[in-house]
């Protein structure tokens, strides 16, 4: 077993060295459950980068992270339950909001930072807030792109599910209905599983036109138990963003696609912190940074240009 695990890891780490943008150092931090690992690109002024999911890939923000290089130095880290950094065991006890959130103290000790500026993507850009609301003392600047509710429960489930089943067609919808029985009795196929895939990704894209080629960006691996770990324990957090985060007052902007399935968010964080600054993308779902890459950094350099933190 462990033979095979260390085989998997050494294909993986190639794997990751032949991606678009590697970084300039890959290292790991120890702790009681394992080893938290990152990866860092550039120099100057320190942005962790935190991915979507959860249980996403880091890998999906490599080119991101590359980019944003070019000016600045650029945490980006595989977040506990993804990648490199399993814990042992993998469990509710060692994967949940707080774990996440001691992780991010934990590498900013590690870096030796007082504080930082956070910028994450879906979960990621949640995560980060909710760090934030925690340790305000630590956060220079936030960036989230497309966030999630500042509710996390049964009615930000219930939101985005009805908006993306009125994004599909009656036989997509009967299709879904159909997926999801078989997911549930662990009875789907492998091509099953890809169409499954595909229709819950499809929901997240403004123009369907450009679906095949976002694929690539969107289905990354990811961990599916640790998805469902952090799910189920942000579902019973008694954190309300509408008001924890009163005591952040530092720099907050918000990047998001005007057609995200999830945008009902940026309006949320708008009306409970009108100085939150928003910036919209048309024709744009929730990958902006995939699909409207030209506007996005194009926002994204001007915020770190004008800003001096």
């Amino acid at each position: 077993m462990e033979k095979i695990r260390i085989r998997c890891l050494i294909i993986f780490f190639i794997a990751y060295c032949a991606l678009p943008g590697f970084a300039q150092k890959t290292d790991s931090i120890k702790y009681r459950n394992g080893f938290l690992y990152y990866h860092e690109y550039g120099k100057g002024e320190t942005i962790v980068l935190l991915t979507g999911g959860p249980g996403n890939s880091c890998s999906q923000l490599s080119d991101m992270a590359a980019k944003i290089s070019t000016n600045h130095r650029v945490i980006l880290l595989e977040e506990r339950g993804t990648g490199l950094s399993i814990p042992v065991p993998l469990d509710s006890n060692t994967i949940n909001l707080q774990t996440a959130i001691s992780d991010l103290n934990l590498l900013l000790d590690h870096l030796g930072l007082k504080e930082a500026i956070l910028c994450g993507h879906s979960w990621g850009a949640t995560l980060a807030l909710y760090f934030a609301a925690t340790f305000p003392e630590r956060v220079k600047a936030l960036i989230i792109i497309a966030p999630s509710s500042m509710l996390m429960g049964r009615e930000r489930r219930q939101t985005l599910q009805f908006n993306r089943t009125a994004k599909w067609s009656e036989k997509e919808n009967k299709r879904m209905e159909i997926l999801t029985r078989k997911m549930n009795s662990d009875e789907l196929t492998d091509d099953e599983a890809k169409e499954y895939r595909y229709l819950i990704l499809s929901g997240f894209v403004a123009n369907m036109e450009r679906i095949d080629s976002l694929m690539p960006y969107m289905d990354v691996p990811r961990n599916q138990k640790t998805q469902q770990l952090i799910f189920k324990d942000v579902a019973k957090s008694k954190i309300d963003l509408r008001t924890s985060l009163a005591s952040f007052k530092k720099p907050v902007y918000i990047i998001d696609g005007r057609q995200d399935i999830l945008s009902f968010a940026d309006y949320e964080y708008k009306i409970s912190y009108p100085s939150y600054e928003l910036h919209w993308i048309q024709d744009c779902g929730h990958y902006p940074m995939f699909e409207q890459p030209e506007v996005f950094y194009n926002i994204l350099f001007d915020i770190l240009a004008r800003q001096r933190w």
